[in-house]
């Protein structure tokens, strides 16, 4: 099990170093910077843009006037500050002041909640949030259809589940702006800006986060299941007399839970990268929004913030899943055993 974890937290932590040099050499090959963007137009357009001394200034005090390599490194690592102390980087989780919020670091705007509130209220305790709800809804509803379709072939569940699973080809924001202009504009039965602190104004937003990751666990789930059911040891189980459902619960959801928890993995982070649509579509106040406002306005460090939270989550989810994967099914922890053995 240590060997298991530290292969895991090894890989992982080559695989953040990987992406957050990637998303820096991006982010800095984007025209403009944090002064001087499209976002920023507007205001250059009208004579308000930020004098030249006064941007060497910034630059200086964010460190953008440094060679590439050294921005890098004081992002990661840490330097010494013009005091002579050394702070440390993104490592030591640091993640770096904002330059659009200036006097607030990135870790404080994501993580911190308004004054007087818990951490529920948070940006990132919103987008928790809503990921949750979403995900109780598709994987509740996704397993369903999908078991329905299989023992119920012919009932109108297998209909249902046919007709959601073209719902996967609609991306997020086409569904967003329907409930927007159907519900919001012409029912009147939500608000276009709605209030986050009634609960009822969180369901669309998390439906829309879960229908897509829902038909994919029904789809992968008919398969799976419609490869089992046709097994030698269910035919033998439903010669025994055995009822249908007990056939479904016992023999064939016990071997077609790995696959369907192993696919769940990539479903959570599909509805969190998901946030960033949804989340700009209702003004909702998380942690998806942030990262557009982020990109729009080249905020260096929220972005590369973000996509380092992002990443992590990813990797740590993946290592849940495997660990979960090799708990419930013991052919895959003997394999990986032999496997490291020779």
């Amino acid at each position: 099990m240590s060997q298991f974890l530290i292969m895991k937290l090894l890989r992982m932590v080559s695989v953040l170093l990987g992406v957050t040099l990637i998303i820096f050499l991006l982010m800095h090959a984007i025209p403009g910077n944090p002064w001087s963007n499209y976002s920023s137009s507007p205001r250059m357009l009208l004579g308000l843009g930020i004098d030249r001394r006064i941007q060497d200034e910034l630059n200086h005090r964010f460190g953008l006037d440094l060679p590439m390599w050294r921005q890098f490194t004081r992002y990661l690592i840490g330097d010494f500050d013009e005091s002579g102390d050394f702070f440390c980087g993104a490592v030591c989780g640091n993640l770096g002041p904002s330059i659009q919020q200036q006097g607030r670091t990135v870790q404080n705007i994501l993580f911190a909640p308004p004054e007087g509130k818990t951490f529920r209220e948070s940006r990132f305790g919103y987008s928790i949030r809503l990921v949750l709800f979403g995900s109780m809804i598709a994987v509740t509803l996704g397993i369903l259809l999908g078991v329905l379709s299989v023992a119920a072939p012919k009932s109108t569940s297998n209909r249902i589940s046919i007709g959601l699973a073209a719902l996967i080809s609609i991306p997020n924001f086409v569904l967003g702006l329907l409930t927007i202009i159907v519900l919001a504009s012409w029912l009147k039965i939500m608000k276009v800006l709605p209030d986050w602190n009634q609960p009822g104004s969180w369901i669309i937003p998390a439906i829309v986060v879960a229908v897509m990751p829902m038909a994919s666990i029904a789809r992968v789930t008919h398969a799976l299941l419609l490869n089992i059911i046709n097994e030698d040891y269910i035919r033998t189980a439903r010669a025994k007399g055995l009822t249908q459902t007990r056939v479904m619960l016992v023999h064939v959801m016990r071997n077609a839970i790995v696959p369907i928890i192993t696919f769940l993995g990539p479903t959570f982070m599909e509805m969190f990268t998901g946030l960033l649509i949804v989340e700009n579509l209702y003004s909702f106040p998380g942690f998806g929004r942030q990262y557009w406002e982020a990109v729009i306005n080249l905020d260096y460090p929220m972005i590369m913030g973000l996509t380092l939270i992002y990443a992590t989550g990813t990797a740590l989810i993946n290592i849940v899943i495997e660990f979960l994967s090799e708990m419930l099914d013991p052919r895959i922890r003997l394999t990986a055993s032999s496997g490291t053995q020779q």
